[in-house]
């Protein structure tokens, strides 16, 4: 995915962030996600905001099909509200489904 030197350039740029990244459980890593594409959608930033939601769509375990589906299918229409420069709508849905993780992480 990114070369060595890219990580080493990227640690070296924000070292504060590369630490919170790098000591992060995977639920955080979630809520990180979620982060980043509903702060693209609030500065219009379509790439970085689909770039996030396919980070979210590549993360699905498919070996609960059902719930991976409906995950797949809510995502694939906040890409399709972010190509349509719906950003207000796709950053309501990713906040809405944030929320709810975060609800989720702290019940577990």
């Amino acid at each position: 995915m990114y070369s060595s030197q890219q990580k080493s350039d990227y640690r070296n740029s924000n070292p504060y962030l590369a630490q919170k990244i790098l000591s992060a459980s995977p639920e955080q890593l979630v809520t990180y996600i979620f982060d980043v594409a509903i702060a693209a959608c609030i500065n219009q930033n379509r790439i970085k905001a689909a770039e996030a939601i396919q980070l979210l769509i590549n993360s699905l375990k498919f070996d609960h099909k059902k719930i991976a589906t409906n995950f797949y299918d809510i995502y694939n229409e906040i890409l399709n509200q972010l190509y349509v420069n719906q950003f207000e709508q796709a950053e309501s849905m990713i906040r809405e489904i944030r929320d709810a993780w975060n609800e989720a992480m702290r019940i577990n």
